[in-house]
């Protein structure tokens, strides 16, 4: 079974299961919902490694799935908010753990596992985004961090638009694995972002590097664990689906 978790607004991910599904493959799109609403969530942890249960509502029963695609980025808490505001505090915090745990004790390939700063996959601070942007040779504008009060302003984005000057285009890269699947991006660029994504914990993983591209110079913009996966198209669908079907070969 091909698992795509997400959360229910994700049209990406309904639009690569429906993909998925057209190459042949068996794929299960599991939102956010659905898993909120569980009829049985269980996982034992033993001398024999991690065995877990996902009964769905409708039926479907999830224990060991061939590739999961997360794209959750939060707990699965539907289910609770009605609830009182203590109640539903703790089941976030039980139901984000569940999550961590099971995603990450999976013994399929899954892309992207989560860490308890995001459940979505690889997500540092922007802080930290630049100084491996830098590190691995990538184009990075100078950038002045300060603490705000309020919304956080995208602090790369901004730096690389004032680096690049006006008329630069803007370019989304689907990055699996360090490889950029749906555009070309110059040799140096290309080495850049394979160290980079190994050096953020992204080695294995489906992100989105942004980039504002001036003058053949790619000013680094930010990233995200939430790829633009129709801009991957079919090159995407292959490389995932290929995953999927390698523990069977």
């Amino acid at each position: 079974m091909f698992l795509v978790v997400c959360d229910i607004e994700d049209v990406g991910a309904l639009w690569f299961a429906g993909q998925v599904r057209a190459a042949g493959v068996q794929a299960c799109l599991v939102t956010s919902d659905l898993l909120a609403f569980a009829r049985r969530r269980s996982q034992r942890i033993g001398a024999i490694g991690v065995e877990s249960v996902i009964e769905l509502a409708h039926g479907t029963t999830i224990t060991r799935p061939a590739f999961v695609l997360n794209r959750l980025t939060g707990p699965p808490a539907a289910a609770w908010r009605l609830a009182s505001d203590t109640e539903r505090h703790y089941a976030i915090a039980e139901l984000n753990a569940f999550m961590l745990g099971w995603l990450t004790g999976l013994h399929c390939p899954v892309r992207n596992r989560p860490n308890p700063s995001c459940l979505a996959g690889p997500l540092p601070h922007p802080l930290l985004l630049a100084a491996a942007a830098t590190r691995t040779g990538l184009d990075c504008a100078d950038v002045s961090f300060r603490h705000d009060s309020g919304s956080t302003p995208d602090y790369l984005l901004g730096a690389a638009a004032r680096a690049a000057g006006p008329g630069s285009q803007p370019v989304h890269a689907v990055c699996l694995d360090g490889v950029v699947l749906n555009v070309p991006v110059p040799p140096h660029v290309a080495a850049a972002v394979r160290e980079f994504t190994t050096l953020i914990g992204a080695g294995e993983a489906l992100i989105g590097l942004d980039f504002l591209v001036q003058k053949d110079i790619w000013w680094f913009a930010g990233m995200s664990p939430l790829a633009d996966l129709r801009a991957a198209g079919k090159t995407l669908v292959d490389r995932l689906v290929a995953l999927a079907m390698e523990p069977a070969l």
